[in-house]
Order: C-alpha cells, then sequence, then structure tokens
C-alpha cells in the first residue's frame, strides 16, 4: 500500500528520536559565554573596520543588499570583481570565482570537474559539501582510507589507465578532527599520475602561510594543485566560498558549473565585507602566530590529561567522548559554566567518535 508523505515524515522521525539524534535549532544567546563553537579564528566577523566599512557602503548612493540575479545574468557587479582580483592575487593563481555559499562552491565545483568514465579519490573524512559534488558527478568514486598517501599512490599505479581524468579530492585541515592532510606527498603523486589535485582549504585559510594563505602557502605548493577551494565564512568571518586556480578552470567553472549559474550572486554588502576582512586577514601574522601557540598549548594540556593527542596546532581540538549521550551531557555541564562547545555526533562524525569540538579564535 502506497505510503503517505505524512506518514513516511512522521516516521523517519520518530526513528531519529528513538536513536536520540534529534537536532532541534534553538536561536544561542551566547552573551556571557566563552564561544567555542565558531569557526570565527581570527575574530574578524565583529572586528570594528569591517563594521564601519559595511555602515559606509550602505549610505553610498545607489546601494543595494541582494544581487537580484545570477552572475551570469546582472548579479554581477564591479565589486564582486573586485573581490576575486583580490583572491585570486591572495591564493596566488591567475584567476577566482566566488559563490553565494560555502557548500555551493565545493559541491557544485567538484561535480562539473569530474563525469562518466572518471575517476575521483576522496579522503575518508571530506566534508559533506565535497561528498555531495562526488555523488552528483557520476565519476566512479573511491574513497581512501584518512590521509593515506600510500593507498592513493598504490591505487593510481593500478587503475589510472582504466580512466579519463582522475581528481584527487582533499581537504588541506579537516574539519572534525584539526588534522592536515600530506599535501607534499599528494602533490607529488598527483604530478605523477597525471592527476588533478583539488584542496578544501577552508579550515586553513587565515591561520597557515605567511598572509594566511592557507596550508598550501605555507607548503609552497599553490602551484602545484588544479584549483583551491575557500570558503568566507570562517577566518573571513562573512559568507559564501570561492574557487582559485588558472584562467581556463574559471572560465570553465563560469560556464559548466550548475551551482554557480543557477544561483543568485552574492550580495554586494557581503561582497565588501569580504573584501576588508581579506584586506586585515594578510597582515594578520601575530595573531596566526598567537593562535597556533595558543592551540599547541591547549593540546598538550588535554593530552596531558589523557584527552587528546598533542600533535598539531591547528585551532580545530577534538576532545574524543565515545557515546552520544555524554557528549551532549558534558556540553551542557559546560554550558552551565558559561562555556559553549557544541557535541558532535552521527551523520557529522562516524558512530562510536561522538565529541566535543574546540574551535580557538584569537577573540577568547
Amino acid at each position: 500500500m502506497p505510503q503517505s508523505w505524512s506518514a513516511f515524515l512522521e516516521h523517519s522521525l520518530q526513528r531519529t528520536a528513538e536513536a536520540q539524534r534529534t537536532r532541534v535549532r534553538r536561536p544561542l544567546d551566547l552573551d556571557g559565554l566563552i564561544d567555542f563553537g565558531s569557526n570565527d579564528y581570527l575574530g574578524l566577523r565583529s572586528h570594528p573596520d569591517v563594521l564601519a566599512s559595511l555602515h559606509h557602503a550602505s549610505q553610498l548612493a545607489g546601494a543595494r543588499w541582494g544581487a537580484g540575479a545570477s552572475p551570469v545574468l546582472s548579479g554581477y557587479s564591479a565589486q564582486h570583481a573586485s573581490l576575486e582580483r583580490a583572491l585570486a592575487e591572495f591564493s596566488s593563481t591567475p584567476a577566482a570565482i566566488v559563490f553565494s555559499s560555502g557548500f555551493a562552491c565545493h559541491s557544485g565545483s567538484v561535480a562539473c570537474l569530474a563525469g562518466a568514465g572518471d575517476l575521483i579519490l576522496s579522503d575518508q573524512w571530506n566534508h559533506a559539501s565535497l561528498i555531495d559534488g562526488c555523488r552528483l558527478s557520476r565519476a566512479s568514486t573511491v574513497i581512501y582510507p584518512h590521509a593515506d598517501a600510500d593507498f592513493v599512490r598504490s591505487y593510481l599505479q593500478e587503475h589510472r589507465h582504466q580512466f579519463d581524468k582522475v581528481l584527487l579530492l582533499s581537504e588541506s585541515i579537516f574539519s572534525m578532527d584539526g588534522d592536515a592532510a600530506p599535501l607534499v606527498s599528494l602533490s607529488e603523486i598527483a604530478e605523477r599520475y597525471d592527476t588533478g589535485l583539488v584542496v578544501d582549504e577552508a579550515h586553513a585559510v587565515g591561520v597557515y602561510g605567511q598572509r594566511g594563505g592557507g596550508l598550501l602557502e605555507e607548503l609552497h605548493l599553490q602551484s602545484q594543485v588544479l584549483a583551491k577551494l575557500g570558503t568566507l565564512s570562517k577566518a573571513l568571518g562573512c559568507v559564501g566560498g570561492y574557487v582559485a586556480g588558472d584562467e581556463k578552470l574559471i572560465d570553465y567553472l563560469v560556464n559548466h558549473c550548475r551551482s554557480y549559474l543557477f544561483s543568485t550572486a552574492a550580495p554586494s554588502l557581503v561582497v565588501l565585507a569580504a573584501q576588508r576582512t581579506l584586506q586585515l586577514l594578510v597582515n594578520m601574522q601575530d595573531e596566526r602566530q598567537s593562535l597556533r601557540c595558543t592551540a599547541r598549548l591547549l593540546r598538550q594540556r588535554l593530552s596531558d590529561l589523557g584527552l587528546g593527542s598533542s600533535i598539531g596546532d591547528s585551532p580545530i581540538i577534538p576532545v574524543m567522548v565515545g557515546s552520544e549521550s555524554r557528549a551532549l551531557a558534558l556540553s551542557r555541564q559546560l554550558w552551565e559554566r558559561g562555556i559553549y562547545v557544541p557535541a558532535i555526533r552521527p551523520p557529522t562524525v562516524p558512530d562510536g567518535t561522538c565529541r566535543l569540538r574546540v574551535s580557538l579564535s584569537n577573540s577568547h
């Protein structure tokens, strides 16, 4: 007998509740609390210079909040073009393209770069946006063990000849564990096997590199990738995403990426704010050094307590607790003490790996 939509929705929600995985949106009032839940690594989302520039821009004659249309219609402004030039220079690439959302940027770019007859090798812990891009692409996708460059090398040695094009897809700093990908090894493998290396720098931009360009900048690998994916919503404190690469890549995305072609462009005021935060970010060397020093110190203190590894210096620090109930209980206890640390549980992370995700910021 056909199932009604109402019955389907009710049954699905009931199963979620029975698994104790119901998520409820509640407006959070973080006034008076120490917030370890955001990705605002440099405190730029509330920087007075950024707020002042937004106020000034909103007063200009002809100022508009919304873009009103796709960037290939009337939504692309001089401000968008200026931000893209700045992001290209920042990323040490000839060109860049800005999307209205980081998720749309990542999923759409991956989906249009590979197709039937191609192969995508994707790290086991890549973000959901990258996973969805793989699924949408129609390419054969192999999920390789986390950060296992040897697996990637062996697989390509045996199977590279079976595919037209190959994408090698990895975050640089992983969003839930805060560890780094073996980018030097991956870049060497990509070059040897004629593979396009696509690196998601969402959690590395602002934190790594002399100018905050990310782990690729720090390791001097900017020229070794097909595409650098980034976001405007973490260290840059705004909203949106971008891809940096050569001019042919960007022209290809403009003409073929569905999540770009069929989405309204980012609002001009957001674009102006991103330009200002980018100007500030490149000169925040002291803040980057301080943030990574604090991360090393906290990791060491937690390791001494048996609560994690001391390895690494990213501002994402997982405190592994195992069960969902324990993670939620610990998060509540910290809230009651004036500290917000979110509990991370399935489907964001696998069963049995629930954790408290501590995200450090210079605003702490």
